[in-house]
C-alpha cells in the first residue's frame, strides 16, 4: 500500500459516463510496458537497467498466492476457476465447426492475469523450439537478429537468469519409456533439446527448482523485475490491478504514442499514463490485438463497425491466430514406483518427431499418467476480433481449429501411429494401463475422441504478427515497431507469424530480450 500511495498523486479533472474519475498522470516515464507476463517483464527490467525510467502495469493482481510457486498446483491454478480465478482471464472460444461438419464445440483458453502472465500459471516447460523456426522468420523479414544464430544466444541468457531443473534419463521409470519410444516408434534420446534440435526424446526442462515438497514455480517476473525494485538508481515501477483501455497519440503527430489510458479496476478511477519515449504492448495474443483495436489500430471495416475512430489502418491486427491444438491422454500407474513427484508424477519426457522437411511433426508429451499429442504445424487459422467498442468486454476469440481436413487427419494420425502404440508397448510391460481411450481403438472411435477432447495446448501466436511492410497482414516490422507508427511496440507471442515447435512460453522470452536490445539500440 505504501507503494501506491506514492505513486498515485492525483489531480481530478473531470468525470466520464464510463468511468467513476479520470486523473491525469502528469510525471509521464520514458517507457510505459503494457503487461507483466513473459515478454513484459523481460523487457521492462531491461529497459529500467539500462537507465529508462519505465512503468510496467499488469491488470491482474500480485502473485502472492501461495499456488503459484507450488508446481504441482498447474492444474488448479490454470483451470479451478472456482478456487483461482482472480489470476486468470478464463477466456473461452467462440463455437468450433469442424472441417467435417461436426459441433460445435467450445474450450477454454487459459491466461494469467497476474503479476508474472502466463508463466505464473503455465506448466513452466522450457523448450525453445527448433532452430529453422527462427531461421524462417529471419529469412522472410530479412532480419538475420531473428535467426537462431541470433536467438539461441538469448536462451543461454535465459538459462543463466532463470532457474531451471531437469531430470535425466535416469528418472524413475524414464528408462523404460525411452526403450518403447525407441523400439515402437524409432526415436532417439537427446540429453538436451534446447541447442534448436529437437527430433527425438528428451528429459523435460522446467523454469523451477526443486523443494523439499516438490518443484517451486520462477518466472520472468521473478527473475527479472523483482529484484530491481526499490534499488536505487533504477527506475522501474510496477503497477497491478490496472488494466490499459488504449494508446493514446500525439495530436500533432499521429504515429507518435504519447501514453496509455488504464482503469484501476479496484477504485474505477481511469488514468492517463505518459510515456516520453515509447509504449511496449506485452498483453498476449489475445490482449494486445485487442488493445490495438481499442486505440484504433486494425482492419477499417472492423472499427468502423463498431464506432471506433479508424488512426492507422493495418488489416493483420488480430488475424493470423495460430495455436498448438492437440488431445490428452491419460493412464494408471501398475507397477511404476513414483517418488516426490517434481511437477507431475515422473518420467516426465517430452518426444518431438518424426522430422520432415526441416519441420518437426509432432510433439508428445509424456508426463506420469499423462500423454498428449500435439500437432505442430497447424493448417488452421484463426482470428481475434473485438466484441464491442468497450473495454469491458472480452475480445471474441475464434481459433477456427480442425477447419482443415488436414489437421483433422494429421492428429488422429497422431494418435493413432505415435502416441497409443507407445503407451501399448508399456501396457504390455504392466506399467499402465488406460483410462482415457485403449491402445486398440478403432480408427473411427479415435476420430471420435479428437473430436470429443480437441483443446489448446496454450500457444497462441500471430495476432500481430512480423513482417515487411509490403505485407499486407504484418502488423510489427523487425524491430517490433507498430507500422505506421514511430514508438509503439509490440512484444509477445503475437509477433510470431507461426507457432514455434513446441511450448510457447521461451521463444517468448528470448524474442522479448532481443526486443529490449533493438528498442535500446534504436
Amino acid at each position: 500500500m505504501k507503494n501506491f500511495m506514492f505513486i498515485f498523486i492525483f489531480t481530478i479533472t473531470s468525470s466520464t459516463a464510463a468511468y467513476a474519475k479520470y486523473d491525469s498522470h502528469k510525471k509521464g516515464y520514458n517507457y510505459i510496458v503494457v503487461g507483466a507476463g513473459s515478454a513484459g517483464s523481460i523487457v521492462a527490467a531491461k529497459l529500467a537497467k539500462a537507465g529508462e525510467s519505465v512503468l510496467l502495469l499488469e491488470a491482474g493482481g500480485d502473485d502472492s498466492e501461495p499456488a503459484i510457486k507450488d508446481m504441482k498446483q498447474y492444474y488448479n491454478v490454470a483451470f479451478n476457476r472456482f478456487s483461482y480465478g482472480f489470476m486468470n482471464w478464463h477466456f473461452v472460444t467462440e463455437d468450433q465447426i469442424f472441417a467435417d461438419g461436426t459441433g460445435p464445440v467450445s474450450f477454454a483458453l487459459p491466461q494469467g492475469k497476474t503479476l508474472g502472465g502466463s508463466h505464473s500459471i503455465n506448466a513452466t516447460a522450457f523448450v525453445t523450439g527448433h532452430r529453422d523456426d527462427f531461421n524462417d522468420i529471419a529469412d522472410e523479414i530479412g532480419d538475420p537478429d531473428w535467426s537462431w544464430h541470433s536467438i539461441s544466444k538469448y536462451i543461454e541468457q535465459l538459462k543463466g537468469k532463470l532457474k531451471t531443473v531437469t531430470y535425466a534419463k535416469e528418472q524413475v521409470g524414464a528408462p523404460s519409456h525411452i526403450q518403447s519410444a525407441k523400439a515402437v516408434l524409432g526415436f532417439k534420446y537427446i540429453n538436451d533439446c534446447t541447442q534448436g534440435l529437437q527430433n527425438g526424446i528428451c528429459p523435460t526442462v522446467w523454469t523451477g527448482q526443486e523443494g523439499e515438497l516438490g518443484g517451486i514455480r520462477s518466472t520472468s517476473y521473478d527473475a527479472f523485475v523483482r529484484p530491481l525494485l526499490g534499488k536505487n538508481k533504477v527506475n522501474l515501477v510496477s503497477l497491478t490491478f490496472h488494466r490499459v483501455d488504449h494508446v493514446n497519440f500525439d495530436i500533432n503527430d499521429p504515429s507518435r504514442a504519447v501514453g496509455v489510458s488504464a482503469l484501476n479496476t479496484r477504485s474505477n478511477i481511469q488514468t492517463d499514463f505518459t510515456a516520453n519515449k515509447g509504449v511496449i504492448i506485452s498483453a498476449g495474443a489475445y490482449q494486445s490485438p485487442k488493445i490495438l483495436l481499442l486505440s484504433g489500430i486494425g482492419p477499417r471495416d472492423e472499427l468502423e463497425a463498431l464506432g471506433i475512430p479508424v488512426h492507422n489502418e493495418l488489416k493483420g491486427v488480430g488475424k493470423n491466430l495460430r495455436d498448438h491444438y492437440g488431445v490428452s491422454t491419460f493412464w494408471k500407474h501398475e507397477n511404476l514406483d513414483v517418488k516426490a513427484p517434481f511437477l507431475f508424477n515422473q518420467p516426465s519426457l517430452n518426444l518431438f518427431g518424426p522430422e520432415k522437411k526441416k519441420a518437426t511433426t509432432y510433439q508428445f508429451e509424456i508426463s506420469g499418467g499423462y500423454g498428449s499429442v500435439v500437432p505442430l504445424k497447424a493448417t488452421s487459422v484463426g482470428e481475434v476480433r473485438l466484441a464491442s467498442a468497450n473495454p469491458e468486454d472480452y475480445p471474441l476469440i475464434d481459433p477456427n481449429v480442425l477447419s482443415t481436413q488436414e489437421d483433422l487427419d494429421t492428429l488422429v494420425i497422431g494418435l493413432k501411429d505415435y502416441l497409443l502404440p507407445f503407451f501399448d508397448d508399456l501396457v504390455q510391460k504392466n506399467i499402465y494401463s488406460p483410462i482415457s481411450i485403449s491402445p486398440s481403438a478403432t480408427e473411427q472411435e479415435i476420430v471420435d475422441f479428437v473430436r470429443g477432447n480437441i483443446e489448446s495446448k496454450h500457444h497462441p501466436v500471430g495476432t500481430s504478427k512480423v513482417g515487411v511492410k509490403n505485407d499486407p497482414f504484418a502488423v510489427i516490422d523487425s524491430n517490433f515497431v507498430v507500422i505506421g507508427t514511430e514508438n509503439l511496440h509490440v512484444v509477445d507471442a503475437s509477433v510470431f507469424p507461426l507457432a514455434p515447435s513446441g511450448n510457447i512460453n521461451t521463444p517468448v522470452m528470448a524474442i522479448a530480450l532481443l526486443a529490449a536490445d533493438k528498442i535500446i539500440d534504436n
